[in-house]
């Protein structure tokens, strides 16, 4: 999914003068749509119904694009390697012996939320050989799509330097502001501030996040001033939730932690990391003490910690809000070009999700404790992939050893995989699944594109026959569709880690305290945040990238 070097693409693409000018009259010059390389992963594939999926910001240029690709795009020849004279002109057209490369050219219609909804699988159906996704970063691995993918980020460039300099304008007020303060009441002004940033943003503006964080540590060494002289300093880091690129927040996924970081040490490079860690050793050895190494941040000079987010909406900020509730966030909109203070009514949220999942103990009668810690159960391949023998098989015909008795008091839960692209990751279905059996709950498996309230209420409501209806609803799509919406529905729709945490499977001090079930009142420690983890590798059991998820495909949990 990275950009493909102009050295790997050959001349005919490469200088053809006619491309870059169309390229140039048609498309806008700050986004980086990667034509390029596209015509010479078609022409390298043999590829000859190509689709093309847009997010719905991008969709007006989908025409414009795949008139380009199919002008330009020719079957692919191997030539043998010979130097071209000085006298050959190296930006010929293909000769028109050479057929066109597309045959057909399809844009997929469906909503693209994000990368989650790459859908290659309508690709498939509709008998693409190639899926071009615009917008995203590679989410799913390519291992998994059932045609061959290409993952164009889209990258937009934005005046960094205006970003910068909003920054610094903001800050220096406020220092001015301070020392106003601190002159009226009488007190010591102190020395200049440090500004310790956390920059992030989207994946179409990872090089600007890079250039911004870089921009702002020049001044680490020299202070920024105002004309009335008030100073302050800036420091700044671009976090990593991996295996995502350096800087890019999803809405589902962010970095965490990022208050207790040690900034310090966070900015120094990998190879300055670890002379640090030699020399802290050697001092400890010399002296006998213990191998520490000293935070960098132990000073007397006064430090606020930020999180600067490069992007034009809330919605993937609010990811890292929600990660790191007591930082205080800025958000650069580059095409207002301006620079707003954003919150997030994070105790609201967990109340709200507590609420939920308390709804859910109750409706299902658990009464035991929640554990701390607890765990995911043991895996193993069932034979076959299939959702529909593995997964939507009649219960009579799993073994009655696996599960406790029926029971016509037995609650039913349902579990909604979701459709729209890749959304829904089986395995983390086949999980849930397993759990809630393991406590005898019965499940109803819905496969839905996108979760309506009133499609829930149709399907929650008390059935003719005398059935209790679902009580409540895990959902494996998008855990935004809970924290977010979640409240509008008549039932309980929890996400995945939700219902881990409403069995007393995993430890989250974000949602539970010690006091609240037995005085009925809430305590919310701002210090413990929510996990948006659902693409990190360091996850749970009810993320993507965790053990077997990362296949998708269905598994047995002997459940």
């Amino acid at each position: 999914s990275a950009s493909t070097s102009g050295n790997d693409i050959p001349p005919h693409i490469q200088n053809n003068t006619q491309l870059h000018h169309i390229i140039s009259t048609t498309l806008p010059k700050d986004y980086d749509f990667e034509i390029l390389k596209t015509i010479w992963r078609i022409e390298n594939s043999n590829a000859q119904h190509v689709a093309l999926q847009f997010p719905e910001g991008l969709t007006m240029y989908a025409s414009t694009i795949g008139d380009i690709l199919v002008k330009f795009a020719y079957r692919f020849q191997p030539v043998p390697s010979l130097q071209p004279s000085s006298n050959q002109q190296e930006n010929k057209e293909p000769p028109s012996t050479r057929p066109k490369a597309i045959q057909s050219l399809s844009i997929l219609g469906d909503v693209t939320y994000g990368a989650c909804c790459i859908d290659d699988l309508s690709a498939r159906a509709l008998g693409c050989d190639l899926l071009v996704h615009y917008g995203h970063s590679c989410l799913v691995p390519l291992t998994c799509t059932v045609i061959p993918c290409l993952y164009v980020f889209v990258e937009i460039s934005v005046d960094v330097q205006h970003m910068v300099d909003c920054v610094h304008m903001t800050f220096l007020q406020e220092e001015k502001d301070r020392r106003q303060n601190k002159s009226q009441e009488g007190s010591d002004d102190g020395p200049a501030r440090i500004i310790e940033a956390c920059v992030m943003g989207t994946v179409q503006f990872r090089s600007a996040v890079i250039e911004a964080a870089q921009r702002l540590n020049s001044d680490a060494d020299s202070s920024t001033s105002s004309s009335e002289g008030d100073e302050i300093k800036f420091q700044a880091i671009v976090p990593q939730a991996k295996p995502l690129s350096p800087g890019e927040t999803l809405g589902c996924t962010a970095p965490s932690g990022l208050a207790q970081l040690d900034f310090q040490d966070a900015l120094l490079s990998p190879r300055e990391r670890r002379e640090r860690k030699k020399q802290a050793a050697a001092a400890a050895a010399a002296t006998g003490a213990v191998d520490t190494i000293p935070a960098g941040s132990a000073d007397s000079i006064p430090r606020e910690r930020v999180m600067l987010f490069l992007a034009d909406g809330r919605f993937h900020l609010e990811a890292a809000m929600i990660s790191n509730p007591t930082l205080r966030a800025l958000r650069y909109d580059p095409y207002s070009k301006t620079l707003t203070e954003e919150r997030y009514e994070t105790v609201k949220m967990k109340r709200l999700r507590r609420e939920a999942i308390m709804a859910v103990r109750k409706s299902l009668g658990i009464s035991d404790p929640l554990k701390r810690g607890g765990g995911s159960v043991a895996s193993s391949v069932q034979d076959g992939d299939d959702i529909a023998n593995s997964v939507l098989q009649p219960q009579q015909q799993r073994s009655s050893s696996s599960r406790p008795p029926s029971s016509a008091n037995r609650k039913t839960m349902g579990i909604i995989l979701g459709t729209l692209g890749r959304q829904g990751n089986p395995a983390i279905l086949s999980r849930l699944r397993s759990l809630l059996h393991s406590r005898g709950i019965q499940t109803i498996i819905v496969l839905l594109s996108e979760i309506f309230p009133k499609k829930l209420e149709m399907l929650s409501k008390p059935t003719s026959s005398g059935g209790s209806g679902v009580c409540a609803w895990v959902q494996v799509a998008c855990p935004r569709l809970s924290i977010d919406w979640g409240h509008y529905f008549c039932v309980p729709v929890l996400s995945p880690f939700e219902l881990y945490v409403a069995f007393g499977e995993v430890e989250n001090a974000a949602l539970w305290v010690a006091e609240e079930e037995k005085t009925g009142e809430t305590v919310d420690d701002l210090t413990d945040q929510y996990p948006m983890d659902f693409y990190t590798k360091s996850g749970g059991p009810w993320t993507n990238y965790y053990d077997s998820n990362t296949k998708r495909k269905v598994l047995s949990y002997g459940v």
